[in-house]
């Protein structure tokens, strides 16, 4: 599910007694964060909520906080291993609500206590990163990364094999898996791809239109040559938003979505 369906479950959440949320920045690459700051923000945050309730809260609210405050703190400690640039934590009192998400966006330290979850800023996320599509394309091959959160879900590559005249795929997510067009059989196979990439870049659109339709996303960036972007985007029916004349194609995923974004996402 992406986070925009997640957000319209999260906003029919309710509770009367009280439902805990906590944005963790957690951002080691922040000067803040190098002596572990998380923990010292994570206690006083928990510490200052727990006075306020004390104050204006019933007795209900007292009991229902202490036991969320206790579960929040010992499930950020049990992934302290895993933390990357921000944690989110939600949980209702009567426990019919629970979310935790690890981010690799960094997020403001914040704590609530509240009838509802506060999505203010997993919703401001959302709109800075949302669910989209980069497209690699580098002559015969061209890689889908479907990408949200500043954070790669998943890698899918389109490979043109001159054997079976048609496009092959093939699953991943690391650099190292991507091919290079004319790895083998170099002469031929460009010599192919230039006779017929019209082509064969009209026989992948749908495809790639199938895909981004699929997986619910905003758009696609195109990434490559100006020639061959631009020859791919004539075929699509998906929203370009943006074309990038650079070859990422053999890049690590974070320097690609670096790229993408023009700024550090991890």
């Amino acid at each position: 599910m992406t986070l925009a369906n997640e957000l319209k479950t999260y906003k029919q959440q309710s509770d009367e007694t009280g439902i805990l949320t906590i944005y963790l920045n957690t951002d080691f690459a922040d000067g803040s964060q190098h002596g572990g700051e998380w923990k010292i923000r994570l206690k006083n945050g928990l510490k200052h909520l727990k006075e306020y309730i004390e104050t204006d809260g019933t007795k209900e609210e007292e009991k229902a906080f202490k036991k969320l405050a206790e579960q929040a703190n010992q499930h950020i400690y049990d992934h302290q291993k895993d933390l990357q640039k921000g944690f989110v934590f939600m949980a209702s009192s009567d426990g019919d609500f629970h979310v935790e998400k690890i981010l690799q966006v960094p997020v403001e330290t914040a704590f609530h206590w509240e009838t509802y979850p506060v999505l203010d800023q997993l919703e401001e996320l959302q709109a800075e990163f949302p669910a989209v599509g980069i497209l690699l394309v580098q002559k015969s091959d061209v890689v889908l990364i479907d990408a949200a959160l500043g954070e790669i879900r998943d890698e899918k590559q389109f490979s043109w094999e001159v054997e079976h005249e048609d496009w092959k795929q093939y699953k991943g997510n690391a650099s190292s898996d991507r091919t290079s067009s004319g790895s083998t059989q170099v002469d031929e196979l460009q010599r192919r791809f230039e006779e017929n990439r019209h082509r064969w870049y009209k026989q992948l659109a749908p495809v790639l239109d199938k895909e981004v339709k699929d997986r619910n996303l905003r758009g696609v960036y195109l990434v490559g040559s100006k020639e061959s972007i631009e020859e791919v985007e004539e075929h699509l029916n998906t929203t370009v938003i943006n074309k990038v004349t650079k070859n990422l194609i053999s890049k690590p995923s974070h320097e690609i979505l670096n790229t993408i974004y023009d700024e550090e996402i991890r």
